[in-house]
């Protein structure tokens, strides 16, 4: 059996979107060595060394070193609005292992080489992992908002602010289940799949592996909770300001009473 070789494997996430097809000048080196709408596999340096440009806001670099890579992250960022937080990170490992049929393991995939598909189905899990550990940000972050609701709803018994913004609100909510469902083309089997049993093999095993089906039916939970709970704050809302409302027509009423009787009264 021949000595295993251990490559490493680095993904990074962020808010920008990219487009695969300027994958060269978002490095600022390298070839493409394939294209299509979602995605770009860029050779760097020489045949280990490769980079995956996701058009969602990942990119994962495949034998580079973490100075390589973030000089590449610093030439795309420098191209993009500027981020909330820094890029969010994971990392991997792939074993060559000449004798050894491609499978998955705990931190590694083993593959006999670091070939196209290798690098095409390892790029894309694990982008859409890092990408997911963004969005779970996210949805913490819209979760707290909500628990700030409901904890000023308890203290003063109503909410300030207006309808709108409980609205804009449950908006944000629907913008970021649209992006993580779209986005990361979640429900899609990557072509590649189709052609070769291997490949579907190990495109299933590594999404078990980073467990993504758990992880957005989790996020998508934690979203219809959180868009539940808005949808009482807006009713809340609603409901105060249609008392309101009643209340302005009560006073209108009185008024022209008022103003009727005085009229009245002067003749």
């Amino acid at each position: 059996m021949g000595e295993r070789r251990l490559i490493a494997v680095d993904a990074y996430g962020f808010a920008g979107t990219l487009k695969p097809r300027d994958a060269s000048a978002l490095l600022g080196r390298g070839v493409v060595a394939k294209a299509v709408k979602t995605f770009a596999v860029v050779a760097l340096d020489d045949e280990a060394s490769w980079a995956v440009v996701h058009d969602f806001g990942a990119v994962v670099f495949f034998g580079q070193t973490k100075a390589e890579c973030e000089a590449s992250l610093d030439h795309i960022l420098g191209g993009l609005p500027p981020e909330p937080h820094p890029p969010l990170h994971q990392s991997f490992l792939i074993a060559i292992d000449p004798d050894a049929p491609p499978a998955v393991e705990f931190d590694r995939i083993v593959a006999p080489a670091l070939v196209a598909p290798v690098v095409e189905l390892l790029g894309l899990v694990l982008a859409q992992s890092v990408a997911m550990e963004y969005y779970e940000e996210d949805v913490t972050a819209l979760s707290r908002r909500v628990d700030a609701l409901a904890a000023q709803m308890k203290a003063k018994g109503r909410l300030t602010g207006s309808g709108d913004d409980a609205t804009r609100f449950v908006g944000d909510i629907l913008v970021t289940r649209n992006q993580i469902v779209l986005t990361l083309s979640l429900l899609d089997a990557p072509p590649l799949t189709w052609e070769d049993a291997r490949w579907d093999r190990l495109y299933r095993e590594l999404r078990a592996a980073f467990e993504i089906e758990d992880r957005f039916r989790t996020l998508e939970q934690k979203l219809r909770l959180i868009q539940s709970n808005l949808e009482i704050f807006v009713d809340v809302v609603q409901h105060r300001r249609a008392r309101m409302l009643e209340w302005i027509v009560i006073v209108l009423i009185a008024v022209e009473i008022v103003m009727a009787i005085v009229e009245r009264g002067r003749r």
